[in-house]
């Protein structure tokens, strides 16, 4: 296996005294290589700044949820607060209609 790496190399040497392109494009290559790896690393950096973008959004609209369900539970309670006897009949009706619905289910 030896033998076949300096066969290569000496290959490679008489062609870059041959032909100069050779040269040309091993630096093309290695410059490729180089650049390469800067561009995985900004798809890396702007992967992770979508991520946080993302996250921060996310974290706002569950905190507008979370806001919004609490209005909406003060609003109830308000309903329950006005008319407790109207309240009791529908907490009991629902309850009948769920026993109901449950027992049919067996």
């Amino acid at each position: 296996m030896a033998g076949n790496k300096k066969t290569v190399t000496k290959t490679v040497e008489a062609a870059k005294s041959k032909y100069p392109e050779v040269k040309d494009i091993q630096n093309n290559i290695k410059e490729i290589g180089g650049k390469t790896a800067e561009l995985a690393q900004h798809v890396k950096q702007d992967g992770v700044h979508q991520v946080e973008e993302i996250s921060a959004r996310v974290g706002e609209k569950a905190e507008n949820l979370k806001a919004a369900g609490q209005r909406e539970l003060e609003k109830v309670e308000l309903k329950v607060r006005a008319n407790p006897m109207q309240s009791v009949a529908i907490a009991f009706a629902g309850g009948l209609l769920a026993s109901l619905f449950l027992r049919g289910r067996r």
